[in-house]
């Protein structure tokens, strides 16, 4: 949709079946696969980025659901209505509290974790990006440095994570990656690389290099 009354539109008349974007369309709207994971698993199926194998698929999957138990909560306290939940000020800033110094540092922990034992530099320990990856390197790179309300600067740099910061510059040096950011945001390499600095000097404070 181009505008908010599209959107409303498409509600009523049923095109949304979960009455949420995101929705892909295929084949001119004969068929129309909503939810984001459902859409990435689909792509990542017709680009050879799915797992054949049954233990590595399985593996991909605990890692995407993961990734929606990690950030369930900030997207509960952003759009607490939707989910039937009345939060009045004082009860978001204790969830953000909560969320910032004890929920996701747990689970940048764990993927932390997953990544220093993975062989490969993916995090389900795939030969090539999986869905999983993708998803999590949009989570680190885009969501945590943006949202200031839950997470402080430190976690938004990725600080004591040495691994998730290893794994976003492995994702983003990727020639397929570089050449869709320098398409799409062609403005953005200086700020990349600004990143990037930033989270090398991190790093080498961290080990006192």
């Amino acid at each position: 949709y181009t505008d908010p009354n599209q959107f409303i539109a498409m509600k009523e008349n049923g095109s949304l079946p979960f009455e949420q974007v995101p929705m892909l369309e295929i084949d001119d709207g004969k068929h129309r696969i909503p939810q984001t994971n459902a859409i990435l698993r689909y792509l990542a199926k017709l680009g050879g980025l799915y797992p054949k194998d049954p233990i590595l698929a399985a593996k991909v999957d605990a890692a995407v659901d993961q990734e929606v138990d990690a950030f369930l909560g900030p997207t509960v306290a952003t759009y607490h209505r939707k989910y039937g939940i009345v939060m009045n000020d004082e009860g978001l800033a204790k969830t953000a509290y909560l969320i910032a110094t004890e929920v996701m540092p747990k689970h940048l922990r764990c993927i932390d974790r997953l990544l220093a034992e993975s062989t490969t530099g993916w995090i389900a320990d795939t030969e090539e990006p999986s869905p999983a990856d993708f998803i999590w390197v949009c989570r680190l790179i885009h969501y945590l440095p943006n949202q200031g309300k839950f997470f402080s600067e430190g976690l938004g740099r990725l600080e004591g994570f040495p691994h998730c910061k290893k794994f976003v510059d492995k994702f983003m040096d990727l020639p397929q990656i570089k050449k869709y950011y320098n398409a799409f945001y062609p403005d953005e390499d200086e700020e990349k690389e600004n990143v990037k600095k930033a989270r090398t000097q991190a790093a080498n404070e961290e080990t006192g290099e």
